[in-house]
């Protein structure tokens, strides 16, 4: 009876054992991690979705290169897109296809702040993690849990914008009126509240607040009567082929403010530059990244170099945030040591990093955490000017590019 009681004991430590150990490998076996992504594929801002997909793919590759997640037995991350067009109701129904069909365990998206809004909510309904770009502070402000974003938002980034401008103005005789054009989403018309406010608070009469259809065919009446009212500050909220249809405007109409400045969106971008030529020349954009950040810190040149290498154009702003997305989403998983969605986002919530060479701080900030509205609160943003041809940090002093020096006035094709 003894060795029979003793076979069982055994028996039933060994079955303890197997079944901790076969919930371990399951845990150690899981192959992969599904991160749903929204971007616009199609659509007027398919080249931003691009560039988007570009880096992301670039990131991916690197992790799973290095290993994958490693508290999950090295589960590869698996990317899996959605094209949301650029419109509201193709995000939702992409958010859904890729929440119930896809089963994906987290999402990064949407770019334009009208399409993340109604898109967001529906990851939270469904209690999946979404780590977001768009910069309209609502998206942040509605008492979600499942919502992060860790850069800047509207606020932050008018901020910026006005701030550079009035720096720089204040050593060449300042600026007395501006005017404000911005298309009608829901990105265009936060930023511009932003900015008006900023403005008026510095000393600046805002004579016009225009807000027009986003991918408008012709906006010549509008530019005509901004023209007419001779401001020294034109500030424009637009994206790529809006942004390239005003400064072809103002050109052609000889139209020359002391300042022209922008929200960032189009006019950061490098089919911007390029497509504007001399037109360019000047314009100064507010910003959360440019790729000389990557002046002080090495392994952010390198990111961004092969992506230049291997797709020929540098990452964007907008590029760079889902990247820095990806890499809070890799450093969760890490740590939640499992794909359970509800850990992932408790993970997320709990983000404290410091160290500027960890993969996260791609946009750089002093510390990357979220307060109770899922918001970075110590985002930055910045100030960029196009000169010859491509984009340089002006603003602020700590991150000027040193050899700068700021074109002033804004000389269109002059």
């Amino acid at each position: 009876m003894k060795n029979r009681r003793s076979v069982l004991l055994s028996a039933a430590a060994l079955a303890g054992t197997a079944a901790v150990a076969g919930r371990r490998t399951a845990r150690a076996q899981q192959e992969e991690v599904r991160v749903g992504v929204l971007s616009p594929m199609t659509g007027p801002a398919a080249r931003f979705g691009a560039i988007q997909q570009s880096t992301l793919t670039l990131a991916a590759e690197d992790v799973n290169g290095a290993g994958g997640i490693r508290s999950l037995g090295g589960a590869r991350i698996r990317l899996i897109f959605g094209d949301t067009r650029g419109e509201a109701d193709m995000g939702v129904t992409e958010t859904e296809r890729l929440i119930t069909r896809e089963r994906v365990h987290a999402l990064i998206g949407a770019f334009q702040s009208g399409v993340g809004l109604p898109s967001s909510a529906v990851a939270e309904r469904y209690e999946i993690p979404w780590l977001n770009f768009g910069t309209v502070d609502r998206i942040t402000q509605r008492g979600f849990r499942y919502v992060f974003r860790p850069h800047a938002n509207d606020t932050l980034k008018a901020r910026a914008l006005v701030e550079g401008v009035m720096a720089l103005a204040r050593q060449r005789g300042g600026l007395r009126s501006g005017v404000i054009l911005s298309e009608n989403t829901e990105w265009g018309k936060s930023v511009a509240d932003k900015q008006k406010i900023f403005l008026e608070q510095a000393g600046v009469e805002i004579k016009l607040v225009e807000h027009y259809p986003y991918a408008a065919p012709d906006l010549t009446s509008m530019v005509v009567k901004a023209r007419a009212l001779r401001p020294d500050l034109v500030v424009a909220n637009s994206y790529l082929g809006d942004a390239l249809l005003i400064t072809r405007l103002m050109g052609e109409y000889r139209f020359r403010p002391t300042v022209y400045a922008a929200g960032g969106g189009g006019h950061l971008q490098p089919d911007f530059v390029r497509g504007a030529g001399a037109l360019a020349e000047g314009v100064i954009c507010a910003t959360i990244w440019d790729p000389a950040v990557g002046r002080n810190i090495p392994w952010i040149k390198e990111v961004n170099d092969r992506h230049v290498a291997r797709n020929g154009v540098p990452i964007t702003e907008d590029a760079a945030c889902y990247y820095q997305c990806f890499q809070v989403l890799v450093d969760a998983l890490e740590r939640a040591r499992q794909v359970d969605p509800k850990k992932i986002r408790d993970a997320i919530a709990a983000t404290d990093i410091t160290d500027p060479n960890h993969r996260a701080m791609f946009v750089p900030c002093t510390r990357l955490t979220f307060d109770e509205t899922g918001q970075n609160p110590t985002a930055t943003a910045m100030a960029v000017q196009v000169q010859q041809g491509r984009l340089r940090l002006v603003y602020p002093p700590g991150v000027a590019e040193p050899d700068v020096t700021p074109i002033w006035p804004y000389r269109g094709a002059a």
